[in-house]
């Protein structure tokens, strides 16, 4: 059972905030070396003991994201035929979702709407007449979220003992286009729930996003304040709500880096529940994932990682200890294909 909706592990003070202020500069800038190495130490400790942590200061305007929240609602606004040239490629991963093409929890109708982007070619984008700036807005962010990751790549190499330009070689290929690196960035639309007066409801059958772990090296989150975020904590079976730091990007462990590192840093269950009350039920919900992934064909260095207690067993995909951490990239690439097809109707 999920906590009481004003208890949440933010205001517990359960979450890491990591500030970035002196990192990036725009998410552009060339940031001190003892700074990366810093923020590393701290997102490490974050991800090692909690799986997620809140990144404060980290440049990317809230206006940047409002913008991509209101042209996702004007593309769910067209009509079904125009929205159906837009429909998710089911090779590159890039398009739109509809309601009920993609589902975590078979037991529910899970009512979100998703456009994922995994090239940044205008081609692949809604025409200008009919989401005016789709593209100008979408584009700008997925940049500005690209380097981000490589910022935290880099942070992340440090705290993993490995040259920093190590874990940007093996990503080297994220939203470039060419298929090698399965990257995206998703927007999300959470429609309001419909009334409570049909059986799904009163039998508690909808949902938002049902219980999954990402499966990728790590992911970050902006949304808005609507809530419905929640997590398993590692080690624990109680399901807790999140809650909302305004201007803050949450980031949390996928399953490859969890793999890669034994499960030091774990990748948490997480899912997306439908608001309790009236006025909350009546409100969509926004946000913006971007997924990190390496190359298909990259090679991880072997890790010689602290000496701390590993956290209990991922809850999916932990390659045979036998395989060479290139086969595990390649495994990896396989898991994803076979999440793909479990996910997607």
């Amino acid at each position: 059972m999920a906590a009481p909706q004003d208890e949440t592990l933010l205001s517990r003070c359960e979450v890491p905030i990591i500030d970035l202020a002196h990192i990036v500069a725009g998410t552009d800038g060339c940031p001190m070396k003892s700074v990366v190495r810093r923020i590393g130490q701290q997102l490490f400790a974050a991800l090692n003991g909690k799986g997620l942590a809140m990144l404060v200061n980290h440049g990317i305007a809230d206006e940047k994201l409002k913008a991509v929240y209101a042209d996702l609602d004007n593309f769910c606004a067209l009509p079904e035929g125009c929205q159906a040239q837009y429909l998710r490629n089911p090779v590159s991963n890039h398009g739109y979702v509809r309601p009920g093409m993609e589902q975590f929890d078979s037991t529910k109708k899970e009512l979100r709407h998703s456009f994922n982007i995994t090239t940044l070619s205008a081609a692949a984008f809604p025409a200008q007449e009919e989401v005016p700036e789709f593209t100008q807005h979408a584009v700008p962010l997925a940049h500005d979220l690209t380097n981000l990751s490589r910022v935290l790549l880099q942070a992340l190499a440090y705290a993993l003992g490995l040259p920093p330009a190590t874990l940007l070689g093996s990503h080297a290929g994220m939203l470039r286009s060419d298929g090698v690196n399965p990257s995206s960035m998703r927007l999300l639309y959470y429609p309001p729930v419909p009334p409570d007066d049909g059986p799904c409801c009163r039998d508690g059958g909808y949902t938002r996003c049902g219980a999954h772990a990402d499966r990728c090296t790590f992911t970050l989150l902006a949304q808005d304040s609507e809530g419905g975020l929640e997590v398993k904590l590692n080690g624990s079976e109680k399901w807790q709500a999140v809650g909302h730091l305004p201007g803050a990007i949450l980031v949390q462990t996928g399953e490859l880096l969890a793999s890669w590192t034994t499960n030091l840093l774990p990748a948490l269950m997480h899912r997306v529940v439908v608001p309790a009350g009236a006025y909350a039920r009546a409100r969509g919900r926004h946000c913006v994932a971007f997924f990190c992934h390496p190359d298909d064909g990259a090679t991880l260095p072997q890790l010689q990682l602290p000496a701390l207690a590993p956290a209990p067993a991922p809850p999916v995909f932990t390659p045979h200890t036998h395989l060479t951490l290139h086969h595990r990239l390649l495994n990896a690439a396989h898991h994803l294909q076979k999440r793909f097809r479990e996910t997607y109707a």
